[in-house]
């Protein structure tokens, strides 16, 4: 491994707040700052995910961080924002010659010509340039013969993949012949993030969901109704995520209203990613029930919820199980099997004491498998390569 003295993460995800690609960069770069070694977190353009960052630079954590232009928007017509991300972008590349970091990490999917200058960049300041990627191309993407091939060709560009699950290894280990090409590490998320959450348990069952509807909130209400009407349930369930804006909104609305339930229900709505933690910890049990990660790849949610010491019900989808036992460190099932996860919610309710031993199994498990220090050696050789 060659000797790195300094990181840069290139990206357009704001941070220190911000949201799961916030968490997964933030986990591994502070790993690499406790290793000695200077990382630095930079953000070519505005976004709207950004709206509750203030400053536009600082240290936290021992990861320097520096937005090239405006942080966020509040109006703008889309030339500015054009304006605004080229500015962006080229201030970004006065930062990284500043810097001359020994590797470029490009977080996430990018335009074509955003990959193509960045490649440009890091070719002249002799860094290594490396993608992390956490999902596959959109579906859209993947239908499309000429779309799909500019992203190929972006991928032909990165010297290195970090790459989230075996799913994604194996679709993106083709744009490569190296053996070193791609880096696997599982999910990781800040094991410290809920060191200092100050929770008392509450009777309520608590959902984080996503807007891309691929958690199977339906499932979930569905499995909640049972819940309250064949087990007997006393336990509210708390809706965390953008629901106003679900795709299936309407059919969800009629799962609500129709079991006369409405008012064990609480839609908290979208709240800040750093109020999360406190939601999950005060819960008596969160459930996730998605029917497949159709993205290719798994979810910060799980190891947030593992980590939080509450009881979790889910259903079985991806790769958990190569990194969770059943009934050991949750209670699974099938997601098609809406009766046991009704009877799982019970369990938990039923018996404090045995499911408190299965949420501190899921808490040890998140804090070796989900956390970046546990991959931080092989990480730096990667990047030092």
């Amino acid at each position: 491994m060659n000797e790195l003295d300094s990181v840069a993460l290139v990206t357009i995800a704001p941070f220190p707040n911000g949201n799961v690609s916030t968490l997964r960069f933030t986990s591994y770069l502070k790993a690499i700052a406790k290793r000695g070694i200077r990382p630095y977190v930079i953000v070519y353009g505005p976004s709207s995910m950004a709206h509750a960052q203030k400053d536009a630079s600082g240290v936290i954590d021992g990861i320097t961080f520096q937005y090239s232009t405006r942080i966020t928007w509040k109006y703008g017509n889309i030339f500015e924002k054009v304006c605004f991300s080229l500015i962006g972008i080229f201030k970004s590349s006065f930062y990284l010659w500043k810097i001359k970091p020994d590797a470029i990490i490009l977080y996430g999917d990018n335009p074509f010509i955003i990959v193509s200058w960045f490649f440009l960049i890091s070719k002249l300041l002799s860094s290594k340039f490396v993608g992390d990627r956490s999902e596959l191309p959109t579906v859209n993407e993947r239908k499309s013969f000429w779309k799909l091939k500019i992203y190929e060709l972006k991928q032909h560009l990165f010297d290195g993949m970090i790459i989230m699950t075996k799913q994604l290894s194996s679709y993106y280990s083709r744009f490569s012949k190296r053996k070193d090409f791609i880096f696997f590490m599982p999910m990781t998320i800040d094991v410290n993030r809920f060191d200092y959450v100050k929770s008392t348990k509450k009777n309520y069952i608590a959902v984080v969901f996503g807007t891309h509807n691929r958690d199977g909130l339906d499932t979930t209400l569905k499995s909640y109704v049972l819940y309250k009407k064949q087990q007997r349930g006393t336990y509210k369930l708390m809706l965390i995520g953008d629901y106003d804006h679900m795709p299936n909104k309407r059919e969800l609305d009629k799962i609500i209203v129709g079991s006369g339930l409405s008012d064990q229900i609480i839609i908290k709505g979208r709240v800040p990613i750093e109020e999360v933690p406190y939601l999950l910890a005060s819960a008596s049990c969160l459930i996730t029930t998605p029917r497949e990660y159709v993205s290719g790849g798994f979810p910060t949610k799980l190891g947030e919820y593992m980590l939080s010491n509450t009881p979790i019900v889910a259903t079985i989808a991806g790769e958990m199980l190569d990194y969770i036992e059943p009934n050991i460190d949750m209670l699974m099932c099938n997601s098609d099997n809406e009766i046991k996860i009704a009877e799982n919610l019970k369990y938990v309710e039923d018996h404090p004491n045995e499911a408190q031993k299965i949420s501190n199994n899921a808490k040890k498990k998140a804090s070796l498998f989900f956390n970046a220090d546990t991959y931080i050696d092989d990480l730096l050789n990667f990047l030092g390569s």
